[in-house]
């Protein structure tokens, strides 16, 4: 990156003469860690240094510690940051990965105070730490407030996670490592995790490295409606039936319902090496290297029953709720038991794959000769990778009369069939053994898990008369490959710099002001997505519309048995019958196992009543570009133009800082100023899709630059009115860019067979970003309160308000698309809008309590961690009865029970997770809720002896679930299920 060379060059110039005229010497220093010895001292010790950290810290701050080398609290990283006050997490596959702090997940992270870059955040600047090992880390604090030094602040909170360094440990040699076995309820598997860490040091030169592995397997359950995820038939949207008489009442009426089972396999590997070297004079010299690596694969299989795209009327309510007008003047009803006539019944198999690779280096040099002057210089370097790929397929069990489909295929797929076409082709049904009606069947919601129904009713078809739905389901021949499809693939690069020079000047003459802290810091971050459809072609060598040959054949992305190669506009393969062209069926008539390994799928989770399906094994597409290459003979890449895009962000940033004292009165009072330099490039979409595909052509790109500064001033106020009682005060603002996506992200087209034009047409559009938003700005107020009773013990309370000054939200816009007909759709494009006047405000309480801080004897080796927020939030965007919405993610209560016991070698533990509902989207005005859960962890170990303990662990021991509804608590929209997890494992230290 030569301009970004360039830029640092010139950057090295001005901050080593800034630094030079400062101290006569290199170096100039951020705000570090003191050196500590490491002490393995259990539960205890970890909550009495997050203790300290708060008592001691400028700032509002919590922290998590390791309970032992290689050992934080909790599974995940993230699943230890929700016990923090205002902190709140998303579950991935039942894990922690991302953290939303005092309801928004707009949060800055730091590696050992510096940003960082991992393939779970490349695109964004929030932390994502599901694949980051929680091994190799010793802790992380989670900032509240921001001072004029804090790098990359976020809008409610910044991460600082830390790793361990060798000077950290005692002389010599130190090791450490454990093995362990997870398995879950449902998976049974054992899945093997191990970590290591080696440390030696002569307190002048040190070397650490830290390593583990972890193969896991995680079942997650779905069921409700079909909300996208798998592809194929897939949305909801709001229909109009005319219920209860002649007037219209409007529903929430979904395209299909889904249920499926999930096996997320997430095989993680880290490494984690530190160097340190005492220079002599007061300089050390660090060197960081932090390296991740993760293959994830989500294998699901499940049974859907959908309306294909025709019509929304393919349901009857059996009871409702009638919830009266909205802001429309309509009327609305929800629906909790349905009566279903679904065109097409059918399975499904999807692997969703992400590889993830990254890698962080740091350069540090601090200076710290016991005088005035104190000093660091920082270089740090991060590169990360991640390839999604997506792999699916679908079983379908009707014979084509339901949905109307009447393949045609040349001559050699006919078989028996008779000739029709010029060229010998034929009429072939896709599937002779499915059925041949709509499925009826029931659906109630009103449980705490569905039930379905129906499966022993009779239909017609191919396996003959008194022949039942079940029948069909469980007949494997009754089943044919509806599609084929791998799109929605991408590949995403990102690289990050960033060099800074930070001093602090002690000024000890008495005064109120102590010393004086200032900075200067360049960055830049570059980011390549490029999505894309895999295409293969069909028909190579038969002859086109106009009678000529096509020697290439028809690219193809959906390889299904409704796509037809005859669009006039494009690639045509196909033969003259009774004088009229009549385009070839792209996938020809295909048995669910002739290119698959495939099983009777019977677990759904605690969804009731499904008698199960014959689907493929999801493994199969692991690869999904091997196996298409391999059943279809070649493939394509097609970039997806409108999803693709770069975007490089630059920032100079400078700040000063006065400390002061005076009296009980502690803090700190100073700017940080941002230049910012945004350069996106988007790829512009032809109006012509390309034919039997979900893709425009490139015609060119778009390039946008924008630069602002962004003066952020901050104040933080400590008062000591008693020896352990504290009262803090601050004031900040806040500035943290956007996730890239939202400036580099363009539009993505959805399309769908037509059933008036017999092609695919444009069936929904989205614009994913918008170069012209304005960065995520606020204004922060914070008051609390705390006593310290004992050193793992104290009390403390906390009221905010956050006024958010811009933000993202979600808005749509009309547009008019023309159809191949030449007729005119429509269609409300969504789009992300600036959004301004949205405002956070909440109090915290915690207290953590040490029983050993105040009496001697059994009850000395209990203790407690308990806190509660209380966070109300609201927007300017209202939903569709006309009440503002609150923000996404943001949960209004959210408290935290964890007891706990440790002595005579023994330690044990269990902690409870509560938050109350959340907004998790909106869907054409309408809110999508999730309940409010609570999930229970437990842990226990024993010291066998000064080197060696067995430890068991428990995560979501009760087996909890997240239940979605749509705008109304009574209208059930999706469910996830996660399995409980159990951990035994030996951990030996040396």
């Amino acid at each position: 990156m030569s301009k970004f060379q360039s830029r640092y060059q010139r950057t090295l110039l001005a901050t080593s003469i800034t630094a030079i005229v400062m101290s006569g010497s290199a170096g100039l220093a951020i705000a570090q860690e003191g050196i500590e010895e490491v002490v393995v001292t259990g539960i205890r010790k970890a909550q009495e240094d997050s203790v300290s950290l708060k008592r001691d810290a400028s700032q509002i701050v919590d922290g998590i510690s390791a309970e032992d080398i290689g050992k934080l609290p909790d599974v995940t990283i993230s699943d230890s940051l929700q016990r923090i006050p205002g902190v709140s997490i998303r579950r991935s596959a039942g894990e922690g990965s991302s953290i939303i702090v005092r309801g928004l997940p707009q949060v800055g992270s730091q590696l050992n105070g510096e940003a960082f870059l991992s393939a779970g955040s490349i695109t964004t600047v929030q932390p994502s730490y599901g694949d980051l090992p929680s091994q190799l880390f010793k802790g992380a604090d989670v900032y509240k407030t921001s001072n004029a030094s804090l790098v990359g602040a976020g809008i409610t909170g910044t991460v600082n996670l830390k790793t361990r360094r060798p000077f950290e440990f005692d002389e010599g040699f130190t090791g450490s490592g454990s093995v362990e076995v997870q398995s879950g309820e449902e998976t049974s598997e054992t899945d093997p995790v191990a970590s290591a860490l080696v440390n030696w040091q002569n307190e002048k030169v040190g070397f650490m490295l830290t390593g583990s592995y972890a193969n896991t397997n995680l079942a997650n359950y779905y069921n409700g409606f079909n909300t996208g995820n798998p592809t194929g038939d897939a949305s909801w949207v709001n229909g109009v039936n005319a219920w209860g008489g002649t007037n219209p009442v409007n529903h929430i009426s979904p395209q299909g319902f889904a249920a499926w089972n999930q096996v997320t396999e997430r095989e993680r590997s880290g490494l984690n090496g530190s160097f340190q070297a005492d220079l002599g004079e007061g300089f050390q010299f660090t060197a960081d290297y932090f390296y991740t690596q993760q293959d994830e694969y989500n294998r699901k299989v499940g049974m859907s029953a959908t309306n294909k795209w025709q019509g929304l009327e393919w349901f009857n309510d059996v009871q409702g709720r009638n919830v009266g007008n909205i802001a429309d003047g309509s009327e609305w009803m929800t629906v909790d038991q349905w009566d279903l006539n679904p065109k097409r019944l059918k399975s499904f198999s999807q692997n969703d794959s992400f590889l993830s690779e990254s890698t962080n280096i740091n350069l540090q040099l601090d200076y710290d000769n016991g005088g005035q002057l104190t000093g660091s210089v920082r270089y740090a370097q991060g590169e990360a990778t991640k390839q999604r790929r997506h792999g699916y397929n679908e079983g379908d069990l009707t014979d084509g009369t339901s949905t109307g489909i009447d393949p045609f295929y040349p001559t050699e797929h006919c078989g028996s069939a008779t000739p029709v076409g010029d060229l010998g082709g034929c009429y072939v049904a896709p599937n002779p053994l499915g059925y041949t009606d709509n499925p009826q069947l029931t659906l109630d919601t009103r449980g705490a898990h569905p039930t379905w129904g129906g499966f022993d009713n009779t239909i017609n078809g191919g396996l003959g008369a008194g022949a039942t739905i079940r029948d069909y389901m469980s007949n494997l021949d009754s089943y044919n490959i509806g599609a084929f499809s791998s799109e929605n693939n991408a590949d995403s690069e990102g690289e990050f710099q960033a060099f800074r020079m930070d001093g602090s000047y002690a000024i000890e003459d008495g005064g109120f002001i102590t010393s004086v802290d200032v900075g200067l810091r360049a960055s830049t971050r570059a980011v390549e997505e490029t999505r894309f459809h895999i295409f293969s072609p069909f028909y190579a060598g038969k002859t086109n519309v106009n009678g000529d040959v096509n020697a290439e054949g028809c690219g193809v992305q959906w390889k299904a048995t409704d796509v037809v190669l005859a669009n006039d506009a494009g690639c045509t393969a196909g033969e003259m019958v009774n004088g009229e062209f009549v385009g070839y069926t792209a996938l020809p008539p295909t048995a669910l196992n002739a290119y698959n390994n495939v099983s009777f799928v019977t677990d759904f989770g605690p969804v009731n009543g499904i008698p199960g399906v014959w689907a493929v094994n999801p493994s199969d597409y692991d690869d999904p570009e091997a196996f298409h290459k391999r059943v279809f003979g070649s493939v394509q890449r097609m970039n997806i133009p409108g999803t693709s895009y770069n975007v490089d962000l630059d920032e100079t940033s400078f700040y000063v800082q006065g400390n002061f004292e005076t009296g009980i009165m502690s803090g700190n009072l100073g700017v940080r100023v941002v230049q910012t330099d945004l350069t996106v490039k988007q790829n512009e979409m032809g109006a012509t899709a390309i034919p039997y595909g979900n893709t425009n052509p490139d015609v060119g790109d778009k390039v946008t630059k924008r630069s602002y500064t962004d003066v952020l001033p901050s104040l933080n106020l400590a008062f000591d009115v008693m020896e352990d009682v504290k009262i803090r005060a601050a004031y900040t603002e806040n500035m943290t860019p956007l996730d890239l996506a939202a400036w580099g992200d363009g539009r993505s087209i959805q399309t769908s067979l037509d059933s008036s034009t017999g092609k695919f047409e444009v069936n929904a559009v989205a614009d994913g970003g918008n170069p012209g938003l304005d960065p995520w700005r606020s204004q922060n107020y914070d008051l609390s309160a705390e006593w310290y009773a004992g050193d793992a013990s104290m009390v403390a309370a906390s009221i905010f308000l956050i006024e958010v000054d811009s933000f993202i939200s979600s808005g749509s816009e009309a547009e008019d698309f023309t159809l191949t007909n030449g007729s005119i759709r429509t269609i409300q494009v969504s789009k992300p809008v600036q959004g301004d006047g949205g405002e956070i405000k909440g109090l915290e309480l915690g207290g953590k309590l040490a029983f050993s801080d105040f009496t001697d004897g059994f009850f000395s080796g209990f203790g407690l961690d308990a806190n509660y927020t209380y966070a109300p939030s609201e927007q300017d965007a209202k939903d569709a009865e006309g009440d503002n919405l609150p923000f996404p993610q943001n949960s209004e209560t959210q408290y935290n029970l964890v007891g706990w016991y440790e002595a005579h070698g023994f330690q044990a533990r269990i902690a409870y997770n509560f938050r109350s509902d959340r907004l998790d989207s909106t869907q054409g005005g309408f809110g999508v809720y999730q309940k409010e859960v609570g999930f229970v962890d437990v842990s226990a170990s024993y010291d066998i002896n000064d080197n060696f303990t067995v430890y068991v662990n428990g995560s979501n021991i009760t087996g909890e679930y997240e239940d979605y509804y749509f705008q109304w608590e009574d209208q059930y929209a999706y469910q996830n299920y996660y399995e409980p997890r159990y951990t035994l494992g030996v951990r030996a230290t040396f």
